[in-house]
C-alpha cells in the first residue's frame, strides 16, 4: 500500500488526513505527525465560572464555504452558532466611531455615510471622496496596501479606518503587506470601474463584504461549546493508530522515488509523499536551503490576547456591538477588543461581561519579554482611557501566540511561485500548506489542505 505522511497536526494537517481517509482509505495509507503532545494547533477553548472563553482563534467566516463543508461533514452543523451582532467601531482622538455603514474591509463606498462619519475630519472625508473623479492607472507589479489605499483615498482615511481593519486580520505593516496577495479584489475592482469606491459598490464584481456594519452580523460562525471543538472532532474521525502526537520532524531526504522523514527521537518513517501542514518556518527546517530559500527569514509576527471577566456588564455603558479596532494615529498597545458578551453571548453568563483584547504588530516584540501580569495591566490601562473601564475584573486570562502570524509582504506572490517551481523539481510529491501561502483564515486553511491533499492522491496513484 502506498503512503502518505503529514506533518503537522494543526487545522490544516487534520483537514489533509480527513481528505486522505474519505477519499484514499483502501489503497493509500497516511500517518500524521505533530510535534506538540495533542492535535488542537492554535485552537484553546476553556471554560471558567461559567465562561466559555477563546484563547485561540475565535470564529470563521461563513461566505468562505470550506469550513462550513467540513463542519457539515463531521456532523456538527447542529451546533454552529452564528455572531448576535455585526456594528463595529474604531477607537480614535479619544473616542469610540461606528464604521461607516457600506464600508468594505474599511474602504468606503457609501459616500453619504462616509460624509456623515465623526472618524476623520471634514478635510479628510473631502479628500478621500475625491477617489471617485480620481484617473485610475493600473500597476506593472505588486505594491503595498498602504501605498494603494493612500494614493486614492489620502493619509487621513487610511490611518483612521482601512489601516485599522486590514492591519488587525494579518497583523502587519499594511505599507509592507502585498496587495496582490492579500485582497486582489481591491485592484480588480478598481481597474474595472476606474474607481474604488464604485466598483466595491456593485457586489458582482468583488468577491468581499461590508464590514463592521450591520450587514455582518451572522456573517460568522463559531461552535456551541467551542470553536476547539471542531480540532477535536476531526481527530476523533481519524483511525487513533494514523496519528502520532509528540513526533518532531527534523528532516525530509529523497531516497529513490520515495521519501525518509528523520524526527527528533531519532526514528526515520518512509513515505511515497509528504504533506508539510505548518509555517514556514517547519518548512524551511525540512527542507534542503536552496528549496526552502524563498521563505527563509521571512518574519511570523507573535500576538497574545486578554480575556477580561467582569461581574456587570452595565458597568462598562458599552453601545451595541461586537467592538472596536484601534486607529494606527497613536501608539497604542493594544490593536482591538471584542465584547464577547455582545458578540457571542451564549460565551458569557447572563448580566456578566467578558472582554477580549489583542497585542501585538508586526515587528514587535514586547510580549515575549512581559509576564502575563504586565500584558494584563497595559490592556487594562488602554482600556481605562478607550472605554472608561476601572473596574478590577473577576479574573483575566492571557494567551501567547508566539511566531503565529505570517506577513504577505510586496513580492509573496512572486515567492510562492519560486518556492513551488522549487518544490516541484527538487521534491516531487512533496507539499506545503498552511497559514504562510495562500491565505491565514481558517477556511482558507482548511481548502488549501484538502486540494493539496487530493494532488497527492493523484500523484501517489500514478506511481502504480
Amino acid at each position: 500500500m502506498k503512503r502518505i505522511l503529514i506533518i503537522g497536526g494543526g487545522l490544516s494537517g487534520l483537514a489533509a488526513a480527513y481528505t486522505l481517509h474519505k477519499r484514499a482509505a483502501n489503497d493509500i495509507q497516511f500517518d500524521l505527525y505533530e510535534s506538540e503532545a495533542d492535535f488542537t494547533g492554535k485552537f484553546n477553548t476553556i471554560k471558567r465560572d461559567g465562561f466559555l472563553i477563546e484563547k485561540g482563534p475565535d470564529s470563521f467566516l461563513a461566505r468562505k464555504t470550506a469550513g462550513i463543508d467540513l463542519i457539515a461533514e463531521l456532523g456538527l452543523t447542529d451546533q454552529l452558532v452564528a455572531n448576535a451582532t455585526g456594528r463595529s467601531y474604531i477607537y480614535n482622538n479619544g473616542g469610540l466611531f461606528p464604521i461607516p455603514e457600506g464600508s468594505v474591509m474599511g474602504i468606503p463606498t457609501d459616500e453619504q455615510a462616509l460624509l456623515a462619519s465623526k472618524l476623520i475630519s471634514e478635510a479628510g472625508k473631502e479628500r478621500a471622496v475625491l477617489e471617485k473623479t480620481l484617473p485610475y492607472h493600473a500597476y506593472k507589479n505588486d505594491v503595498s496596501l498602504g501605498e494603494f489605499f493612500e494614493a486614492r483615498f489620502g493619509l487621513e482615511l487610511v490611518k483612521g479606518l482601512i489601516e485599522p481593519l486590514l492591519s488587525g486580520i494579518y497583523a502587519g505593516d499594511i505599507y509592507k503587506m502585498s496587495l496582490r496577495a492579500t485582497f486582489p479584489q481591491f485592484e480588480k475592482a478598481a481597474e474595472q470601474a476606474g474607481s474604488l469606491m464604485q466598483g466595491l459598490a456593485i457586489p458582482s464584481q468583488v468577491n468581499m463584504q461590508t464590514t463592521g456594519t450591520k450587514n455582518t452580523i451572522g456573517a460568522f460562525r463559531t461552535l456551541q461549546n467551542g470553536l476547539s471543538e471542531f480540532p477535536k472532532a476531526i481527530a476523533a474521525a481519524l483511525p487513533l493508530e494514523r496519528l502520532h502526537a509528540g513526533k518532531r520532524a527534523m528532516t525530509i531526504q529523497k531516497h529513490g522515488f520515495t521519501y525518509q522523514v528523520k524526527f527528533a527521537d531519532g526514528t526515520t518513517e518512509e513515505a511515497d509523499a509528504v504533506l508539510i501542514a505548518a509555517a514556514h518556518d517547519t518548512a524551511v527546517q525540512l527542507l534542503d536551503k536552496g528549496t526552502a530559500a524563498p521563505f527563509r527569514d521571512r518574519p511570523l509576527s507573535t500576538l497574545a490576547t486578554v480575556s477580561l471577566a467582569y461581574e456587570d456588564a452595565e458597568r462598562a455603558n458599552l453601545p451595541e456591538g461586537t467592538g472596536y479596532l484601534v486607529a494606527r494615529t497613536k501608539n497604542y498597545r493594544t490593536t482591538a477588543c471584542t465584547w464577547v458578551h455582545k458578540k457571542w453571548p451564549h460565551m458569557v453568563p447572563e448580566g456578566k461581561m467578558l472582554l477580549r483584547g489583542f497585542v501585538g504588530k508586526a515587528g514587535e516584540n514586547w510580549i515575549e519579554q512581559k509576564s502575563d501580569e504586565e500584558i494584563t495591566e497595559i490592556v487594562l490601562k488602554d482600556y481605562k482611557e478607550m472605554m472608561g473601564l476601572s473596574e478590577t475584573p473577576l479574573f483575566a486570562e492571557v494567551s501567547r501566540m508566539p511566531n503565529a502570524m505570517p506577513q504577505y509582504d510586496v513580492g509573496h506572490l512572486e515567492r510562492l511561485q519560486v518556492f513551488r517551481a522549487n518544490l516541484h523539481a527538487d521534491y516531487p510529491r512533496v507539499q506545503a500548506v498552511g497559514m504562510s501561502y495562500e491565505g491565514v483564515g481558517i477556511p482558507d486553511c482548511i481548502r488549501t489542505a484538502r486540494v493539496a491533499a487530493e494532488k497527492l492522491i493523484s500523484e501517489v496513484r500514478a506511481l502504480d
